[in-house]
């Protein structure tokens, strides 16, 4: 991935500069309506004065002149109206276009981050990312930056026509709005962190709802439910309060914007008084002042909530970011494919911290080896590096002479099979899960690997059979029937080289010698993480971790005066 890949896409891009184009348009022709209205109801004003002042014109109040006035008027107001309407609908357009491209970019970042570094990550945050922290971003682009685009233009225009016919009300309501400006931004400040503050809880009290969500039989069983309600509601106090807090920074933003607007007023009577006195300025023109004064509140209070919006969405973009900083794993464009082989596999003094040190082994095409050793020796983290699911911070794992680092990764994923209590099913059907890695497999292909691994016998009792749904994480089935799919998953395609991590743990007989069978037909190489002795006698070497060095590796015969680490 490049370092562009890896930061967060700008508001303003190509792809999105013909709808900004489009809400300065907007903001110009809101602009211009509101300028139409002034003069137009200074115009209209005036003559109804005049009109109504002599004995003659009482007899047809409404001459024809003011008549047009009136419906100009009206054709004024209209189009800023229709301008108020396609400024929403633009402005979703653009936020919209720009939160997918913000999506895609977490997305396809999510996949090439390692999973091990993704676990040490509150599930809560990641789904906060992906939801609350996206909508802040579609709301800043949409309701905020737009918003600023549009009323920024109308009320920068309406002031320059104002400053060319009422000078004195122009100054008095560009200090309205300057002092205004000058307050929001003092409470934006405020703002910022009370929105970064009810981000942080909202996400811990997410990842405490996720997590117990996932294992409430642990809950249950440990007799816990009342404990675990009073955490969440602890959790929930403390949301509340922040998002209280914020609640009260918003309105004080909100408070200063209708503020600024009816200082805005007052600066418009106290200028048009003045001009009325001093230069014998007509009433229809402060009437007119009024009108425009009246509209631009409008943009007022929506530039008040601008400040609202851009404080959520800095904070979000800040935690977009953080993520986006996470190391991914290297995928070189232009990288060869893996070279075809049988299946060799050499691993040259690898390191993987924290649990792993110079390890070097070589394993010959088509030979399995059981990795052993106690809890915490490194098994789990071999198996990862072996799949290229982690790279190493030492050394180098090869596989047919290559480098898996210096290879495509697709061709990687397509050579290597793994099967783990880490990679669980997906929710969908059987057919799907089994499809997974190779969904344009053959039904040929998929028939054969499901008959191998016992899949066909299970889909015969299942209701809907292959179009049956797992569940979630494969909830749907038992721990065997899960083993049978995710092994077929794995052997679709015939990879040069399976790595099993603990994959006949908790089987009954039937499944794991059902396992055992299939992994004993294939001919290529297999990286067996377990404890089971059947497995480790059936393997062609063992591999003894302790304490994250490779102490051993000799054949089972040779080994089995050595018990394996439980």
């Amino acid at each position: 991935m490049t370092e562009q890949a890896r930061r967060l896409p700008r508001p303003v891009e190509r792809g999105r500069l013909g709808g900004f184009a489009l809400l300065v348009a907007v903001g110009v022709g809101q602009a211009l309506g509101a300028v139409g209205v002034a003069l137009l109801v200074q115009r209209a004003f005036d003559g109804l004065v005049a009109a109504w002042a002599t004995p003659e014109a009482r007899d047809d109040p409404a001459g024809a002149a003011v008549t047009w006035m009136l419906g100009a008027l009206g054709a004024a107001v209209l189009v800023a109206a229709l301008c108020r309407a396609a400024e929403r609908a633009l402005a979703e357009r653009v936020g919209q276009h720009y939160v997918q491209q913000v999506r895609d970019r977490l997305f396809e970042h999510l996949t090439r981050v390692p999973a091990r570094a993704l676990g040490r990550r509150s599930s809560g945050a990641m789904l906060q990312r992906f939801a609350g922290d996206l909508s802040a971003l579609r709301t800043w682009v949409s309701l905020g930056l737009a918003r600023l685009l549009v009323s920024g233009v109308a009320v920068a225009l309406v002031l320059g026509a104002l400053a060319l016919l009422a000078p004195r009300i122009a100054v008095a309501v560009a200090l309205a709005l300057g002092i205004g400006g000058l307050a929001t931004w003092a409470v934006g400040i405020g703002l910022a962190r009370a929105a970064r503050r009810a981000r942080r809880r909202r996400a811990r009290l997410s990842g405490e709802v996720a997590e117990r969500l996932a294992n409430v039989a642990v809950v249950q069983a440990s007799g816990q439910e009342r404990r675990e309600r009073r955490r969440i509601d602890r959790k929930g106090a403390a949301v509340a309060a922040a998002m209280v807090r914020q609640a009260r920074a918003s309105g004080a933003a909100r408070g200063v914007a209708e503020a600024t607007a009816g200082a805005a007023t007052i600066g418009v009577l106290v200028g048009g008084a003045l001009d009325v006195r001093l230069d014998g300025a007509s009433p229809g023109a402060v009437v007119g002042a009024l009108a425009v004064v009246g509209m631009l509140a409008q943009h007022v209070r929506d530039l008040g909530r601008v400040a609202e919006h851009a404080a959520g969405a800095a904070v979000a973009r800040e935690a977009a970011q953080r993520f986006l900083d996470l190391p991914p794993l290297p995928d070189r464009a232009g990288a060869p494919p893996l070279p075809d082989g049988p299946g060799e596999l050499v691993l040259r003094g690898l390191g993987v911290e924290p649990g792993l040190r110079d390890v070097s082994v070589r394993l010959p095409a088509g030979a399995t080896a059981a990795v052993v050793g106690g809890n915490g020796a490194g098994k789990s983290t071999l198996a990862s590096a072996v799949a290229r699911l982690v790279d190493p911070d030492a050394g180098a794992v090869e596989l047919d002479g290559a480098d898996l680092r210096s290879v495509d990764l697709r061709s990687v994923r397509r050579a290597i099979g793994v099967v783990g209590p880490d990679l669980p099913l997906l929710r969908g059907s059987v057919d799907r899960n089994v499809r997974y890695r190779l969904p344009r497999a053959s039904d040929e292909a998929v028939a054969a690997v499901a008959e191998r691994c016992g899949v066909a016998a299970l889909v015969e009792g299942l209701d809907d059979g292959w179009a049956s749904d797992v569940g979630e994480g494969g909830r749907l089935l038992s721990a065997g029937q899960r083993t049978r799919v995710a092994l077929a998953r794995a052997l679709l395609g015939e990879p040069r080289l399976l790595v099993l991590d603990e994959a006949e743990a908790h089987l009954d007989g039937p499944t794991r010698a059902l396992l055992h069978r299939a992994v004993a037909e294939r001919e290529g190489t297999t990286v067996v993480i377990t404890h089971d002795p059947e497995t480790i006698a059936a393997a062609d070497v063992v591999w003894r971790l302790e304490g994250g060095r490779l102490v051993d590796a000799r054949p089972p015969s040779e080994a089995a005066d050595r018990p394996a680490a439980a």
